[in-house]
């Protein structure tokens, strides 16, 4: 998909090996219904085709005005905008209410900068924290992860580093 009319806000697009890991937390046997609210110039869009036919993708910059037929998703994966950050936890915060699976590749300040948050994100169901390195995004500062969030799950939360291969 190319989506050069939207600009997110940030020229800081998800690199291949990472839309591939975070696709990789998708179950291997289904075809399901996945939502990428913020596709960027669609490097995530791309990947997820691969995995499905079954993709939505929404196009517009405000995320406020999502209209969509769907208003639940198996799963939803994303890289929302992290200047200005506020406006990244605001989408996480509406797709929590959208899907039971999050796939979300977020700033790491997203689970220790704010109690109230840290405890949203818990008592939705923090599934496993993936540690990004720092050069994941070239120039960038933003120290990041991947959150595997499950709506419900109250198991312990999984620490992991990206696997070497990628």
């Amino acid at each position: 998909m190319e989506n050069n009319n939207i600009d997110w806000g940030n020229n800081f697009q998800t690199p291949i090996n990472i839309c591939k890991y975070m696709v990789s937390f998708l179950p291997k046997d289904k075809e399901l219904s996945v939502l990428e609210p913020t596709p960027g110039k669609g490097n995530l869009v791309k990947e997820l085709k691969n995995y499905s036919k079954n993709i939505i993708v929404h196009e517009t910059e405000n995320f406020d005005n999502i209209n969509l037929n769907i208003n639940y998703f198996d799963y939803i994966v994303m890289n929302p905008p992290f200047s200005p950050m506020k406006q990244g936890y605001e989408i996480l915060y509406k797709c929590m209410n959208l899907t039971n699976n999050i796939i979300a590749l977020m700033p790491y300040l997203t689970i220790i900068n704010g109690e109230k948050r840290t405890n949203d994100i818990m008592d939705y169901g923090l599934k496993s924290i993936t540690h990004l390195p720092r050069s994941t995004f070239k120039g960038s500062r933003v120290q990041t992860c991947i959150l595997e969030m499950e709506k419900f799950y109250k198991g312990n939360t999984i620490f992991k580093l990206l696997p070497k291969n990628l």
